[in-house]
């Protein structure tokens, strides 16, 4: 009984020591701000476009490299890239090239469009023969240009930072051979469709329930 009271006592003792430790107060605690990114809309041009050709009938694939405002052959093919845009590195990597593709074969259908690397259904070149798709940019950097982080930080924590209207978009966009042809924004991917809503059963009318009808009596 004695040895059980020493050790209650020991324990008790204990608990009484860790309790006069001082904890930290959380009025103290310095909290880390959240790192600097780019809007979702944001991108950034280079000078040139990495294409990549797969030839159907021999499986054969090409890597070529088109600088915007020029033109490329391959085969039948003529392929002209009139600009090259990428993520800033604090966002999701993706690439989208504006391309002209015209197939030398008589009735192929052209392509004049944008082209993302993370959506390549968004635009695609139609085409039996061959199958053409964007997988980067290259070259210098050009126009658009990003901001850098520290003037977006100082935007988006300024309470009377101005607010970008549509009208500021076209002076973002990628550059162009002629300024009378201003290049479109790049598409996003569509919002998956909603499915519509099944119409529950009708109830069955008395013309088609037989349950009211008389029984047939067999002889």
């Amino acid at each position: 009984m004695t040895r059980r009271m020493r050790a209650v006592a020991c324990v008790l003792s204990l608990m009484g020591g860790m309790a006069m430790v001082p904890f930290p107060a959380l009025a103290d605690t310095q909290w880390l701000a959240p790192p600097p990114m780019y809007p979702p809309d944001t991108w950034k041009g280079r000078s040139v476009a990495v294409v990549r050709i797969l030839d159907k009938l021999d499986a054969h694939v090409q890597v070529i490299n088109i600088p915007a405002g020029q033109d490329a052959t391959y085969k039948s093919l003529t392929l002209h890239a009139r600009a090259c845009l990428e993520r800033p590195p604090t966002l999701a990597a993706d690439t989208a090239a504006w391309l002209t593709v015209h197939d030398a074969h008589e009735g192929m259908a052209a392509f004049d469009g944008w082209m993302l690397t993370q959506e390549p259904a968004i635009g695609v070149f139609q085409n039996p023969l061959y199958d053409v798709q964007v997988v980067g940019c290259g070259g210098d950097d050009v126009a658009p240009v990003p901001p850098p982080l520290a003037v977006v930080q100082q935007q988006a924590t300024s309470p009377d930072a101005p607010v970008p209207t549509p009208a500021d978009q076209p002076a973002q966009a990628a550059p162009t051979p002629s300024p009378d042809a201003p290049l479109p924004p790049v598409p996003l991917s569509p919002p998956p469709a909603a499915h519509p809503a099944v119409p529950p059963p009708m109830p069955p009318t008395p013309e088609d329930n037989n349950s009211g009808a008389a029984p047939l009596l067999l002889h």
